[in-house]
C-alpha cells in the first residue's frame, strides 16, 4: 500500500498493518465462502459510518470483518487501519483520506470489559464529529453478549448499524454451509450432512477439522467439546501430566502465557503460580518451565497456536471450554491462581437463567476463598477487576461482598478503601496526551473505590466508602469525580449524599463538563434541581462552550430546560460551533422545547459557522412541525449555507415532501443549485424521492441540466436504480445519451450498478450501447466486471461487442476473470465466441487472470476452449 508522506499511520505500524492485510487476503481468496451475512455488512459499511457485526463466538465475525475490509479497499478505495486500543482512531485519522478503522473483539472476548468502556467512553463524542465528516467508517466486532450487556449503551456510536450475522434473513443457509464444508472437508463433506444445525459455529468446526483430519469426523460434528473433553482426560488416565498442566497454565494466564515466562527468570509471584498449578496438575513443584514448553509446542495446531512469542488455544471458543473444563477439575488452584480478568468474569457463585454456557458455578464450600481473593486483588491495586466482578451484578452477592468487608480489621477496611487502581498511568487514553494538563503525575488521576461505586450506584458500598475516609472530590484519570459520574448515571440518592458530604457541584470533568451539564444532558430532573438548589452554575460552558440548557435541548428534555430558563439561563448563547440551544431542538425534533424557546424571544434566524439556521436543521430532519412554526415566526427559507445548500435542497435530499410543497408553495427558489451545480431536482432524483421529482416536472424544474461533474438527474436516478424515475424522466424527454466528463451515460451506470429493469427502459428508448467512456470501457464491459449475469445476456443479444477491449487492452472476458467468481458470465462469453486469447499490455491473458484469483471452474472452461496454458506474460 502506497503511503505520502503526510501519512498519519507511523512507517513500522503501517507496515505491521500491511503484512496483517496480505495474510487475510491470501486466506480470504483461498479459504472463504462469500455468504449472504458478508454481503449484507458489505452494504451496510457502504451506507453508514460505523456497522458492528455480532454473534456468538466460532460464527465467522473476524473472517466477515476482514473479507468486507478488503472488499472495501478494492471497491471503494478505503485505507484499512487494525485498530488495538481507542485512541488509534484519534491518532490516525486523516481528513483528507478514506479511511476504514477495523475493531474486532470489541469490549472483550468473553464478557463487557470495563476497562475498555471507559477507554472509548472520552472520545465517543470525537468519534461522532469524525465520522460526521464522511471520510471515515469503522467496522467492528463484538461478542452478542458483550454487545447486549446494559453498559455497552454508553458506546452508542456502534449501536447505529447492527448485523446480527445468527439472525434469520442472514444466517448462513443451508447452500452456504454445503459450500463451506466442501472448502474445508472435501470429500469428507458429504459426511456431515445430518450435522449442519447442530452448532452456530458450524465455520469454526470446518477449520478445526481442517487442521486435524485424524479426528472421526461424525463424532467431531456431533460433539466436538467431547472430543476436547475426552483428549484432556487421556493425558490424566495415561499420566502425561505435563500436556495436561501446560492447557492449565494457558487457562491460568487468561490465554496469555508469554513464551518469557517459561524460558527466562520471572517474578516472584508468576514462579508461585506455575509452581501451584504444577502441583495440581500432578506435576512435581520443581518442574522445569522448559519441560512445559516442550508440552506446549507439541499441541501446537490440536490446543495450541503461538502468537507474537504467546502461547494461545487455538481459538477463543476453544479456551471458553477448557476454562470450564479446568474449573470444574482443578477449581481450588483457579481461585488461587488464575489471572484476575478470569476471575472477575468466568465464575460466578450462583447459578442465572441467562449466564452463558461457558460460566463456572463455584461449589459452596469455596465461596468465601473467592470472596477474599476478590479482597486480594483489591489489596493489589486491582479495584477495577473487583468492582466489575460479574457477580457484583448480583445484590446478594454485593450484601455478602459488604457483610465479609465488615468482619475485617478497621485499618484494613480504611487501606482498601483508599486504595487506588494500578497501572493506570499506562492505560490513560489517547486523548490525554493533548487535552489534559499532566505535569501532575501523583496518584489523584486513578480511581478509587468510591468512583467504582459510584458508577454502579451501589448506595450502601459508596456509605462504606465516605465512612471510611475516601475523599469524595478526588478524580478519576479523566477528571470525573464521584458526583459527576453520580449525576451522570442519574444516581439521585447516591448525589444527595455526595452533597450533603459536601461534594464540589461545579468541579467540571477533562471536558470541562460539570455535574449539572451531565444531569441535564441525560434528564435527571431530580438532580437538577438538587444541584441548582446546592448553587450550581447553570450557565458555565464546557470546553465546546456548550451550555447545560443546549445539552437540555439536545436532547429533549423540556422540563429541565424550563427549569433553566426559569433560573435565567440565556437561551441565545452559542457555543464554538455557531450553535444556539434552539437549533439543537431543532435538529433534534423537540417541537415544545423550539416553541419554548420562540415563545422566550430566541433568535431563529442565527446562522452557525456552517450558515446553516435553525429552519434548515428542521427541513434536513423532516420535522413539519417545527418549519412551520419557524416560517410564522419570519425564519429565512431562501438562503443557502456556506456549501451552497438552501433549506429546500436539504429537504429533497432526505425526502421530506410535506416540508418540500410547504417551501413550494411559499415561493421557495426552486432553479437555485448548489456551489457543485447541483439542483433540488437531482438531489431527488439521487435519492429516490419520486413525489419530489414529480412536484418539480410538474413545476416546470429544468431536468435536462448538468452539474459540474457532469451529472445529469437522469444519470443519478439510473446509478442508484430508481426506476419509476427514470420513466418519469425519460417520458418527459430527459437525455438518455448524454455522458458525464469520464464519458459514462445513463446506460453504463445503470449497467455498472446492475439495474436491470432500467437498462431495458434504456434501451427501448434507443439509449446507446456501443458507445464507450473514456477510458474506452463499454456497457457490457461495466456489467462484466460487476458481475451482473441478466444484464450482459441483454447487450449481447442486442449485438453489444464483447471482444473490445480498454485502454489497458482488457476485454469484458478479461474483466470477469480477473474480479472473479462469476462463472455464468464466462461460459455466457465463450459461448458466444469470445476470444479467450486476447491479452492486455502486460501480456496477461484472462486464463493467467482465472489462475492468480483461484478461480478453476473458469479455469477448466478456458482450457476446454484450448487456451494456452503454456503462454507467458511480458
Amino acid at each position: 500500500m502506497k503511503t505520502s508522506q503526510k501519512d498519519t499511520v507511523s512507517w513500522n505500524i503501517r507496515a505491521r498493518i500491511n503484512d496483517s492485510l496480505k495474510d487475510w487476503k491470501d486466506n480470504d481468496d483461498t479459504m472463504f465462502i462469500n455468504t449472504r451475512a458478508a454481503q449484507h455488512v458489505l452494504e451496510c459499511i457502504k451506507e453508514n459510518s460505523c456497522v458492528t457485526i455480532t454473534a456468538s463466538s466460532g460464527v465467522g465475525k473476524t473472517a466477515t470483518l476482514r473479507h468486507v475490509a478488503l472488499r472495501m479497499t478494492k471497491e471503494e478505495g478505503y485505507d484499512v487501519i487494525i485498530v488495538t486500543e481507542p485512541g488509534d482512531i484519534l491518532r490516525f485519522y486523516n481528513p483528507n483520506k478514506k479511511t476504514l478503522f477495523l475493531v474486532d473483539d470489541l469490549c472483550g472476548n468473553f464478557s463487557l470489559d470495563q476497562s475498555d468502556i471507559k477507554s472509548w467512553e472520552p472520545i465517543m463524542e470525537d468519534i461522532k464529529q469524525s465520522l460526521n465528516k464522511k471520510q471515515m467508517k469503522i467496522l467492528a466486532a463484538c461478542r452478542f453478549q458483550v454487545y447486549q450487556d446494559e453498559k455497552f449503551d454508553a458506546l452508542s456510536v456502534f449501536k447505529s448499524c447492527v448485523c446480527n450475522i445468527l439472525s434469520k434473513n442472514i444466517c448462513l443457509s443451508k447452500t452456504e454451509k454445503v459450500s463451506i464444508a466442501k472448502l474445508y472437508l472435501n470429500t469428507k463433506a458429504s459426511e456431515i450432512d445430518d450435522f449442519y444445525d447442530i452448532y452456530d459455529c458450524f465455520p469454526l468446526l470446518c477449520k478445526l477439522y481442517h487442521d486435524n483430519p485424524e479426528l472421526i469426523i461424525t463424532d467431531f460434528f456431533q460433539n466436538p467439546f467431547s472430543i476436547y473433553e475426552a483428549e484432556i482426560d487421556t493425558f490424566l488416565k495415561k499420566g502425561h501430566y505435563a500436556k495436561y498442566c501446560a492447557l492449565a497454565l494457558c487457562v491460568m494466564f487468561n490465554n496469555k502465557l508469554k513464551e518469557e515466562m517459561l524460558t527466562e527468570q520471572v517474578n516472584e509471584e508468576t514462579r508461585i503460580i506455575i509452581e501451584n498449578t504444577c502441583e495440581a496438575c500432578r506435576l512435581d513443584r520443581g518442574t522445569s518451565r522448559l519441560v512445559l514448553q516442550d508440552e506446549l509446542d507439541s499441541l501446537t495446531h490440536t490446543f495450541i497456536k503461538k502468537e507474537h512469542n504467546v502461547y494461545k488455544i487455538l481459538h477463543d471458543k476453544i479456551f471458553d471450554f477448557l476454562v470450564k473444563i479446568y474449573g470444574q477439575k482443578i477449581i481450588y488452584c483457579l481461585i488461587r491462581n488464575a489471572d484476575s480478568d478470569l476471575i472477575k468474569e468466568r465464575f460466578l457463585l450462583e447459578r442465572k437463567d441467562d449466564m452463558d454456557q461457558f460460566i463456572t458455578i463455584i461449589p459452596t464450600k469455596y465461596h468465601q476463598m473467592y470472596t477474599q481473593r476478590m479482597i486480594d486483588d483489591w489489596s493489589k491495586g486491582k479495584v477495577q477487576d473487583v468492582f466489575s466482578n460479574i457477580n457484583m451484578k448480583l445484590s446478594q452477592f454485593r450484601q455478602q461482598f459488604q457483610n465479609y468487608l465488615n468482619t475485617l480489621d478497621i485499618s484494613y477496611q480504611r487501606q482498601l478503601a483508599n486504595i487506588c487502581d494500578e497501572g493506570k498511568q499506562s492505560k490513560k487514553p489517547y486523548f490525554w496526551k493533548f487535552e489534559v494538563d499532566d505535569d501532575d503525575d501523583d496518584d489523584d488521576t486513578y480511581d478509587t473505590s468510591l468512583l467504582h461505586c459510584c458508577y454502579l450506584g451501589n448506595i450502601s458500598m459508596v456509605k462504606w466508602c465516605c465512612d471510611h475516609g475516601v475523599n469524595i472530590n478526588r478524580c478519576t484519570y479523566n477528571e470525573k469525580t464521584p458526583i459527576n459520574i453520580s449525576c451522570e448515571h442519574g444516581h439521585t440518592e447516591i448525589v444527595k449524599m455526595l452533597l450533603d458530604r459536601g461534594a464540589d457541584c461545579n468541579k467540571g470533568d477533562w471536558r470541562r463538563q460539570s455535574p449539572v451539564m451531565k444531569a441535564c444532558k441525560h434528564g435527571h430532573t431530580e438532580i437538577v434541581k438538587m444541584l441548582l438548589d446546592k448553587g450550581a452554575d447553570c450557565h458555565k460552558g464546557d470546553w465546546r462552550r456548550q451550555s447545560p440548557v443546549m445539552k437540555a435541548c439536545e436532547h429533549g428534555h423540556t422540563e429541565i430546560v424550563k427549569m433553566l430558563l426559569d433560573r435565567g439561563t440565556d437561551c441565545n448563547k452559542w457555543d464554538n460551533d455557531g450553535q444556539s440551544p434552539v437549533m439543537k431542538a431543532c435538529e433534534h425534533g423537540h417541537t415544545e422545547i423550539v416553541k419554548m424557546l420562540l415563545d422566550r424571544g430566541t433568535d431563529c434566524n442565527k446562522w452557525d459557522n456552517d450558515g446553516q439556521s435553525p429552519v434548515m436543521k428542521a427541513y434536513e430532519h423532516g420535522h413539519t412541525e417545527i418549519v412551520k412554526m419557524l416560517l410564522e415566526k419570519g425564519a429565512e427559507f431562501n438562503r443557502c449555507d456556506n456549501f451552497g445548500h438552501s433549506p429546500l435542497m436539504k429537504a429533497c435530499e432526505q425526502g421530506h415532501s410535506e416540508i418540500v410543497k410547504m417551501l413550494l408553495d411559499r415561493g421557495a427558489d426552486y432553479p437555485k443549485c448548489t456551489d457543485f451545480s447541483q439542483s433540488p431536482v437531482m438531489k431527488a432524483c439521487e435519492h429516490g424521492h419520486t413525489e419530489i421529482v414529480k412536484m418539480f416536472l410538474d413545476k416546470g424544474a429544468e431536468f435536462n441540466r448538468c452539474d459540474n461533474f457532469g451529472h445529469l438527474p437522469l444519470m443519478k436516478a439510473c446509478e442508484h436504480g430508481h426506476s419509476e424515475i427514470v420513466k418519469m424522466l425519460l417520458d418527459k424527454g430527459a437525455d438518455y445519451n448524454e455522458c458525464d466528463l469520464r464519458g459514462q451515460s445513463p446506460l453504463m451506470r445503470a449497467c455498472k450498478h446492475g439495474h436491470a429493469e432500467i437498462v431495458n427502459m434504456l434501451l427501448d428508448k434507443g439509449a446507446d450501447f456501443i458507445e464507450c467512456d473514456n477510458k474506452n470501457e463499454s456497457p457490457v464491459m461495466k456489467a462484466c466486471e460487476h458481475g451482473h449475469n441478466e444484464i450482459v445476456n441483454v447487450l449481447i443479444d442486442r449485438g453489444a461487442d464483447y471482444n473490445k477491449c480498454e485502454r489497458s487492452r482488457q476485454s469484458a472476458l478479461m474483466k470477469v476473470c480477473d474480479y472473479g467468481r462469476r462463472t455464468k458470465i464466462v461460459e455466457k462469453l465463450l459461448d458466444r465466441g469470445a476470444d479467450y486469447k486476447i491479452c492486455d499490455i502486460f501480456g496477461h491473458s484472462p486464463l493467467m487472470k482465472a489462475c492468480e484469483h483461484g478461480l478453476s471452474e473458469i479455469v477448466k472452461m478456458l482450457l476446454d476452449k484450448g487456451a494456452d496454458y503454456n503462454e507467458c506474460d511480458n
